[in-house]
């Protein structure tokens, strides 16, 4: 499991797509901390220390679904289509090997929010433990349900399309259910990460349970679908 792992993170830093997506991160993240600093210093706005992490909150939580799609929407059926599982099966089981590609890409993120935090952090003065925890917490369910599509769909081309079109209505559709007055629909909202990421505090720990459930559901999946 954690050779699979291992692999899968160091994996993720070889392509382009990620360099082009953690500057991205970097540069929404220095952005947004130079402008807070500005805000303060020139229009003397008081600010609190976790406005300083806007930039990569924001980011997170409106292209994270996105940017996990377009690094990792074939982790699975990509091992499938080349029958490279059929080697991975018979070094270990298929809830490791699940496990090992999940915890992979969840490390190779965790790597770029904590880097980010560090940067914010030499400007704020403060570093915000908290406001990774948030992060991370959405990312996980974002991670969780990108195996899943990678899962049922057997084509690579398949799971980037549709990870592309889940990524831009997904938010649309929760912020639209979680803010609606409509009761029929209003409490499907315990269903998206984005509420649980809305309330704060110590909610934010529900994504991590949410997202180990939806992981559990890609296990029994993979255990059931023919190789």
């Amino acid at each position: 499991m954690w050779t699979i792992c291992f692999h899968e993170f160091k994996g993720l830093f070889k392509s382009i797509k990620s360099i082009i997506i953690i500057a991205i991160i970097f540069g929404v993240t220095y952005w947004t901390a130079d402008l807070m600093t500005t805000l303060k210093d020139q229009l003397d706005v008081h600010a609190g220390k976790e406005g300083y992490a806007s930039g990569i909150a924001s980011i997170v939580f409106l292209l994270g679904f996105l940017f996990i799609s377009s690094l990792s929407h074939d982790v699975i059926n990509r091992e499938v289509s080349t029958r490279t599982i059929r080697f991975l099966v018979t070094k270990t089981s298929r809830g490791n090997i699940i496990i090992g590609k999940y915890l992979g890409i969840w490390l190779f993120w965790f790597f770029c929010i904590f880097i980010s935090f560090v940067l914010v952090a030499f400007i704020s003065k403060k570093f915000l433990w908290w406001g990774i925890l948030e992060c991370m917490g959405f990312i996980s369910v974002a991670i969780a349900y990108n195996l899943i599509f990678s899962i049922i769909f057997p084509k690579p081309a398949v799971t980037m399309f549709f990870g592309i079109v889940f990524a831009l209505v997904f938010p649309a559709l929760s912020f639209w259910i979680i803010f609606s007055s409509n009761g029929a629909i209003s409490w499907l909202k315990f269903f998206t990460p984005y509420y649980y990421a809305l309330l704060g505090n110590f909610y934010v720990f529900i994504n991590f349970i949410y997202a180990i459930g939806v992981l559990m559901l890609g296990v029994v999946l993979f255990r059931r679908r023919d190789l």
